[in-house]
């Protein structure tokens, strides 16, 4: 807390007003980044075009987030039980609009039989994983990128 308050500019009691413990200010990380995510969700889902380009589109777009934003290749592994309870509300909005999404894609038989959206925090996980491998190995590779290219493939339908 003490470094967040200097890298802000401001005063260790005014981080504490706003975030009593570590886990708060976490869980307010989580809830912004859900949200977010539901947003560019949402408009995949209203977009116009094939619905698997637009499930793949958010995909791609969020990976391209997550590769710039270290921070958010870390949270699932290092958020506590109590910063996702604080984000619990924006996490199953998201939840909410990616099934949409996903429901879209395979309604037109895009996706594979047995995929949901419940796969997707693994998914984004295992990227996620990959990216922070990268950064702690130079992080000029890119490897990450042919293994999103390896599970858009798992997770389109055959044919």
């Amino acid at each position: 807390i003490d470094e967040i308050a200097r890298r802000a500019g401001c005063g260790v009691g005014t981080v504490y007003r706003h975030f009593p413990n570590k886990d708060a200010l976490v869980g307010e990380l989580l809830r912004l980044k859900f949200e977010h995510l539901a947003e560019r969700a949402a408009h995949w889902r209203d977009a116009d075009g094939d619905p698997w380009s637009r499930f793949e589109s958010f995909v791609r777009e969020s990976a391209q987030e997550m590769s710039e934003d270290v921070a958010q290749q870390r949270m699932m592994w290092e958020s506590s039980p109590d910063a996702f309870a604080h984000a619990l509300a924006a996490q199953q909005r998201l939840e909410q609009v990616g099934g949409e999404l996903i429901e879209q894609a395979r309604a037109a038989g895009r996706i594979r039989e047995g995929f949901s959206v419940g796969d997707m925090p693994t998914v984004m996980c295992s990227i996620g994983s990959a990216m922070l491998m990268e950064s702690r190995h130079g992080g000029e590779r890119h490897e990450w990128q042919r293994l999103l290219e390896i599970v858009l493939d798992g997770i389109r339908a055959p044919g």
